[in-house]
């Protein structure tokens, strides 16, 4: 709530104070009936009046009450008024100014991705993007979840994804990826066929919660399927049944105090690990090449240490931070114009 209205709030409430004093101030003074010290009250905060002449008839402490209902009434009233006003401008003014910085911002965004919903998942996604420095903004028709991610600073818009001229207006054919985190099956598979048709090139990463909807939507144009009913229970059964391997794997990524994270690089024509065997790039560094990305489609898991490096390779390394950064600099040196962020992106 802004301050406007916080004021506009105290100010009602001492208006009626100020009305209910003056009706049983009336009543019980003078004895007058609820219906007539009601009347009374009204048409004296009101400015109206009985009549534009004093009646001599009228005691003095009656005309004293008066004097104070008027006073108090009317500057309670303006108060209130005025503070309604300028919470109704100021909320117009931000709105307008706000809509207006968000569109500057969606305009310069390129290749970025777009997160259509804000819930658990959602929120969760972001915080990862966040963290690697991928460009991303989040579109969810709650205001409440919108404004939990203005509050984090995220790129936002308060809209219903499912809208085309929605998704025209977060740029869409110059997105890279876009993750619908919708809790609906039927609107994920809807929202997949809209975006296949207004972007073929895009890549399509949707959630299911109906294990029946994963066919209907990699049918409906959908790129990669992630169910989180399906991962959760997998990760319970490997705690389970294989708990040292779940608890390594658990520990890649910020969830412990490990430290270890999993990342692809792509080989360009001009990094210095091309041509270059897996022993002599990984001997330096205290981390893992878990696989190897032919540009042929081929994957190479655990490679040997003779497997070289070739122009176009997406290699997946895991290990400490710290190291992977330095695996980067000395064999990798990806630009933004070489390095293609994948699901953890280089963001070093």
């Amino acid at each position: 709530m802004s301050r406007a209205w916080e004021r506009a709030r105290r100010g009602a409430v001492f208006l009626g104070a100020v009305f209910v004093s003056s009706v049983w101030a009336f009543h019980w003074m003078f004895q007058k009936s609820m219906l007539e010290s009601i009347y009374w009250t009204v048409i004296t905060i009101a400015g109206v009046g009985y009549s534009q002449s004093v009646d001599t008839e009228v005691p003095d402490s009656r005309q004293f009450l008066s004097i104070m209902v008027i006073v108090f009434g009317m500057l309670a009233m303006a108060y209130t008024l005025a503070m309604l006003v300028q919470a109704i401008v100021e909320g117009q003014l931000d709105k307008v100014l706000g809509a207006k910085k968000m569109s500057k911002e969606i305009e310069k965004l390129q290749q970025h991705v777009i997160v259509c919903g804000f819930g658990r998942i959602g929120q969760n996604l972001t915080q990862r993007l966040a963290r690697h420095g991928v460009s991303f903004l989040v579109i969810d028709p709650n205001p409440d979840a919108i404004a939990v991610a203005k509050t984090l600073g995220y790129i936002c818009l308060e809209a219903d994804a499912t809208d085309e001229g929605v998704l025209t207006t977060v740029g869409l054919d110059r997105a890279a990826t876009i993750v619908l985190s919708i809790p609906s099956d039927p609107e994920n598979v809807f929202l997949t066929l809209t975006i296949r048709n207004l972007n073929p090139k895009i890549t399509i990463v949707a959630r299911g919660e109906d294990p029946r909807t994963e066919k209907k939507l990699l049918q409906a144009g959908a790129d990669q399927v992630v169910m989180p009913a399906i991962i959760g229970a997998e990760r319970i059964a490997d705690i389970i049944v294989r708990p040292e391997a779940s608890e390594l794997l658990r520990c890649v990524g910020h969830e412990s105090g490990f430290n270890a994270e999993l990342e692809e690089f792509t080989v360009a024509d001009s990094s210095p690990a091309l041509g270059q065997p897996v022993r002599q790039t990984a001997a330096e560094h205290q981390l893992m090449i878990v696989a190897i990305r032919r540009a042929s489609g081929e994957t190479i898991f655990n490679p040997n240490d003779e497997e070289r490096f070739d122009e176009g390779d997406i290699v997946v390394v895991m290990g400490p931070e710290a190291d992977i950064e330095h695996f980067y600099e000395a064999h990798i040196a990806c630009t933004v114009a070489s390095c293609e962020l994948g699901v953890a992106g280089c963001g070093l």
